[in-house]
């Protein structure tokens, strides 16, 4: 028996890409224009090919336009960004991927480096359980929060405080690593005095630091289990977590709350910031276009539009299995490389992508000034203290290890899943009016979503009625923190990890590159070793991004795009005569 939805609005659950279509149609010409600028060029030559125009490849774009090489940017989608940016919804602007911006360190520096400023508004955390919540403001609201723990969980006292301990331990590894800007992105050769005062003695203490984090990469669930049997305590945790994310980085993330920033305009502005300042340098970009096969001998490219570009170097920003595929290294002859790249591809084949996400962006027609005191502008919403104990994916298997057909079995798992899950929550007009209508309010709210049971339930179902089923019960639960929102909620639209599949390519809609489930990871995850993450077996072709190093975000984006433009533009140089370089 199919379950069916009615929703208590009119849901409109078009994707990311409709909206574009309806409401943003001046950029999406904008990219078909570039494309048309692009394909009609006479010489189809260029130093530096870059594949993925997110935030990796567009900082590598950046930096090797402003040297002053030849660059082609290729992306498949119509619009730059990646996940990163914003789109239109009747007049809201909306944030499609990241709710903020984390500096670590990294995002100033870059921008000082490359001479453009944006201006950031501040972007408050709030963590709430049922209705209680503790807001993020500085280093003692840790304190704040272990509070709202005993509170919720008061026989667990004892347990609470070794669980507080571990978190202020990873805190104090936070504040040396990203204690200075990162001397990647400062100018060179350094100051006499920055190098002696700054820079050596930062150096030291990162080192030891980092390699005490690293000894933490146990998965935080089991981790948690070891201080702990209140497995609710342990999920409420962690449940807004990836899957076995190590200790250290899902605890570093009580540091990152602090540092999280809010780009006025919306995301957007950073994506279009960095395309300016490429197409400035004459940098070009072609959107609405896909690599489909790489000539690595020849140093080719052919485009699925059956374009053909050639380059002195290649930086792939994309996802690692499409730049295997597209190698195409079956067809290549014998040889001590063709096997190391084949069995690259076969390894990566295996491997799971991280978990996905399911996002749901309500239009309600009521001021921001409502919301508010409830949960300001950013909010990681748990409605239940049970948390996720007791719910698992593997509720919904068979024998066999396959998801159930029993449709009605998966859609009473699901309403226990959001009923329990944690919900976050963004309200950009919070942080800046202007990107609301007056009198009207865009809430994007985001659960982790598997992508098998999605694309399970789309076979099985639709993905419209998944689409449908979903909002109905996430707003049941919202109305429990927003009183009364179902009633004035006018508009929603929802994506799925179908939707970001289909976005980006990436596998199995994963939304930070690889899961820390594989074993062994397949891509690097040591600080120390981050310089070495943008190589691979081909010396013309660097790799940037999610893809290459984790844990992944916008500053990883940003650091593995530097650094693969450094790696690139040193081998550019090797080739040239000594005169011009």
């Amino acid at each position: 028996m199919k379950f069916r939805a009615k929703l208590p609005v009119e849901a409109d659950t078009g994707e990311m890409e409709k909206c574009d279509r309806q409401n943003g149609m001046a950029q999406l010409f904008a990219g078909f224009a570039m494309s048309e600028e692009v394909v009609a060029l006479a010489d189809n030559h260029f130093n530096v090919i870059i594949v993925g125009a997110g935030m990796a490849g567009l900082t590598s774009a950046a930096y090797l336009t402003q040297s002053g090489f030849r660059v082609l940017l290729v992306e498949k989608h119509n619009k730059n960004g990646g996940l990163l940016g914003s789109f239109m919804i009747d007049g809201h602007q909306v944030d499609q991927g990241a709710r903020g911006i984390i500096d670590s360190g990294i995002f100033a520096p870059m921008m000082k480096q490359l001479g453009f400023e944006i201006e950031f508004l501040p972007n408050p955390v709030r963590l709430a359980i049922g209705d209680s919540h503790v807001d993020f403001k500085d280093k003692s609201s840790i304190e704040d929060y272990g509070n709202l723990l005993k509170k919720t969980y008061p026989g667990n006292l004892p347990e609470i405080d070794i669980i507080l301990k571990e978190i202020k331990k990873v805190m104090e590894y936070m504040d040396v690593l990203y204690g200075i800007e990162n001397p990647l992105f400062m100018s060179k050769p350094y100051d006499y005095e920055y190098m002696l005062k700054t820079l050596l003695p930062w150096t030291v203490r990162f080192v030891y630091n980092i390699r005490k984090a690293m000894k933490l990469l146990e998965p935080i669930n089991d981790h948690l289990r070891r201080i702990t049997s209140n497995e609710s305590l342990v999920q409420i945790i962690t449940q807004h977590f990836f899957e076995s994310t190590p200790t250290f980085f899902a605890l570093s993330y009580f540091s990152l709350y602090l540092d999280y920033q809010y780009p006025k305009g919306s995301t957007q502005v950073v994506v279009d910031k960095m395309v300016d300042l490429i197409r400035k340098n004459n940098g070009e970009i072609a959107n609405g276009q896909e690599v489909v096969h790489i000539d690595a001998d020849n140093r080719k490219i052919r485009l699925k539009e059956g374009n053909e570009y050639t380059y002195d170097q290649m930086i792939w920003a994309a996802d690692s299995n499409l730049l295997y595929k597209c190698l195409d290294a079956g067809n290549w002859p014998e040889s001590p490389l063709k096997d190391e790249v084949t069995k690259k591809q076969e390894f990566l084949s295996t491997k799971k992508g991280a978990d996905s996400v399911l996002t749901i962006y309500f239009i309600a027609d009521q001021s921001p000034e409502r919301f508010k005191p409830i949960s300001g502008p950013h909010v990681f919403y748990t409605p239940s203290p049970e948390g996720l104990s007791g719910i698992s994916l593997s509720d919904l298997l068979d024998g066999k290890g396959r998801f159930t057909d029993d449709l009605e079995r998966i859609y009473s798992w699901l309403k226990s899943y959001v009923r329990q899950n944690t919900f976050e929550i963004s309200i950009p007009a919070l942080r800046d009016p202007s990107l609301s209508p007056p009198g009207e309010t865009a809430l994007i709210v985001s659960i982790l979503f598997d992508y098998g049971l999605a694309k399970h339930i789309a076979e099985l179902d639709s993905h419209d009625n998944l689409k449908k089923v979903i909002t109905e019960m996430v707003l049941a639960e919202l109305d429990g923190y927003f009183p009364e929102l179902s009633g004035h909620v006018v508009k929603t639209v929802v994506t799925t990890p179908l939707t970001i599949e289909g976005k980006t390519n990436n596998t199995q809609g994963s939304l930070t590159g690889w899961s820390f489930a594989n074993n062994p990871f397949p891509a690097e995850y040591r600080f120390l070793k981050v310089s070495k993450s943008v190589l691979t077996p081909i010396d013309t072709i660097k790799q940037a991004g999610q893809w290459a190093f984790n844990p992944a975000g916008v500053p990883v984006a940003i650091l593995t795009g530097k650094l693969a433009a450094d790696a690139v533009i040193k081998d550019l140089k090797k080739k040239k005569p000594k005169e011009e370089v």
